[in-house]
């Protein structure tokens, strides 16, 4: 029984051991991440919901975060409210741009930005260049991006937890507020 016992004891402390030395080798090695921090954010010109052409010259002297969405992705849904505070709180500062892409047509984002009451910037483009755009980090994704342009900070995934998503955005707002 003893014998058994410490059987068991071993077989889950290795597998606890084995579980949080894994989690961190992902948080550590996170190779998309790692290799694009500290980088150029990609070029681009796009035109938004409302006909304006902005392209990533338009990023020059601005703090931008960039957000990666569509219509039917419900943890891209659950932090609109959360974004919109986001926007809200940094709008009247001319140091600062929130720039929304999505993957859905134009009509379809307009459907949402009504739906939704978005207030940022939304600009329709195909899947693939939203992939290259957030380095093939999936939905929701946001990028933010310093005034010379560097990625400052990659964050992939989503939760459907109201606390949750206002922690992340009380972090996002911490690295906005440092960088202007």
């Amino acid at each position: 029984m003893k014998i058994l016992l410490l059987c068991l004891v071993i077989f889950y402390s290795t597998t606890i051991s084995a579980q949080i030395n894994y989690e961190s080798y992902l948080h550590k090695n996170d190779s998309i991440v790692q290799l694009n921090v500290g980088k150029q954010f990609p070029s681009f010109t796009v035109q938004t919901l409302n006909g304006k052409i902005i392209s990533d010259k338009d990023l020059l002297g601005r703090v931008t975060i960039f957000n990666f969405w569509f219509q039917y992705c419900v943890p891209c849904i659950a932090e609109f409210d959360a974004l919109n505070a986001l926007y809200q709180k940094f709008n009247d500062n001319p140091a600062f741009q929130f720039i929304s892409f999505t993957s859905d047509s134009a009509e379809a984002a307009n459907e949402s930005v009504i739906k939704y009451k978005l207030s940022f910037l939304v600009c329709p483009i195909t899947e693939k260049e939203c992939f290259r755009l957030n380095f093939n980090e999936g939905f929701p994704a946001t990028i933010i991006v310093d005034k010379s342009g560097k990625i400052v900070l990659i964050k992939s995934g989503g939760s459907i937890e109201k606390d949750k998503i206002e922690i992340d955005i009380q972090k996002l707002a911490s690295i906005i507020d440092r960088l202007l």
